[in-house]
């Protein structure tokens, strides 16, 4: 007997029910037709189709970020030269040495 497998729930006499991906072969003969070429039932024994979806990569978007103002005249690595514990004497980034 031929089998074939569910594509859409079906209701089918006498009293049952199959589910989606479902594999039956008491269908009435005289409905396999209709429900073949209305895609509620395919042939068992063809491969299940898979539909492959490419996953959608979005590019992030890179903003670049301006130097503000009071970041302009800071020296990281600036040095004691006068020797009194501080860094950038007089300026706004002055700030004590820090010990290493």
């Amino acid at each position: 007997m031929a089998k074939y497998r569910v594509l859409k729930g079906l209701d089918y006499p006498p009293n049952k029910r199959a589910e989606v991906g479902a594999v039956v072969e008491d269908l009435p003969a005289t409905a396999i037709k209709w429900l073949l070429e209305d895609g509620i039932i395919e042939d068992a024994t063809k491969p299940v189709k898979v539909e492959v979806v490419e996953p959608v990569v979005e590019v992030p978007v890179v903003v670049p970020v301006e130097e503000t103002p009071v970041a302009k005249g800071f020296d990281p690595e600036a040095t004691d030269g006068d020797g009194d514990g501080f860094l950038q004497d007089g300026t706004q980034f002055q700030r004590p040495v820090e010990e290493k």
